[in-house]
């Protein structure tokens, strides 16, 4: 990990991997799935574990192209100086799918978080949005690009540090391969660029996801 000084304030980069496993499953009622999530992210060169998230949710899917969520999230964080600690979060969000343009897929994600810390008083508020395109490759027909763009916003400040209004931004662009009708894998660059009080981080991430779906 190196610093580096950028328009006055301290810059922090890190080169980091995040591993994800996802599943989502139909319930009994018609409409109705579930989904979890589990997420180690690994920090400094992916030596040390940074933080491991929970996330399971249930959805209802309103049209072909529209969907509700609600779920919960139990992530573990572990700092560099002092003892891990958790967290737990609250969210709801609504996917919409586009009408493809050029055979490309277009996909908006929407999500507020109510975010719950250990040794805090404040709730933090946090609003996300994603937008995530997905195109054929032309290279073999199991394979499509991705890019996605996800913006962070703090809806209030909080007494564990969070400050109202830009929060972090997150960018990420690999491919995505059909392994079976059932799984995926999607591989790729994440940058993430953070604003916090002390300084602003930029993180480099090797980002694996496998995606289950049955």
């Amino acid at each position: 990990m190196f610093l580096t000084t950028r328009a006055c304030a301290e810059s922090v980069e890190d080169g980091r991997a995040w591993l994800n496993l996802t599943v989502t499953g139909a319930l009994p009622t018609e409409g109705w799935r579930w989904y979890a999530e589990l997420q180690p992210r690994l920090r400094e060169e992916g030596a040390h574990l940074d933080q491991v998230l929970m996330r399971p949710a249930v959805y209802y899917q309103l049209t072909e192209q529209s969907s509700i969520w609600a779920g919960y999230a139990h992530v573990v964080t572990h700092p560099v100086s002092r003892s891990a600690f958790d967290e737990h979060r609250l969210w709801q969000q609504y996917l919409y799918q586009f009408a493809h343009i050029n055979n490309i897929a277009i996909q908006s994600r929407t999500r507020l978080e109510q975010r719950f810390i250990e040794n805090a008083d404040d709730t933090g508020h946090k609003l996300r949005q994603m937008l995530r395109f997905v195109a054929s490759s032309g290279v073999h027909p199991k394979l499509s690009w991705v890019f996605y763009d996800e913006y962070f916003i703090n809806l209030n400040n909080t007494d564990y540090g969070a400050q109202k209004g830009f929060d972090q931004n997150r960018a990420f662009l690999g491919g995505n391969w059909t392994l079976s009708p059932e799984a995926k894998i999607e591989l790729g660059y994440l940058n993430q660029y953070v604003k916090t009080k002390q300084a602003n981080f930029m993180n480099h991430v090797f980002s694996t996801t496998l995606i289950f779906s049955f």
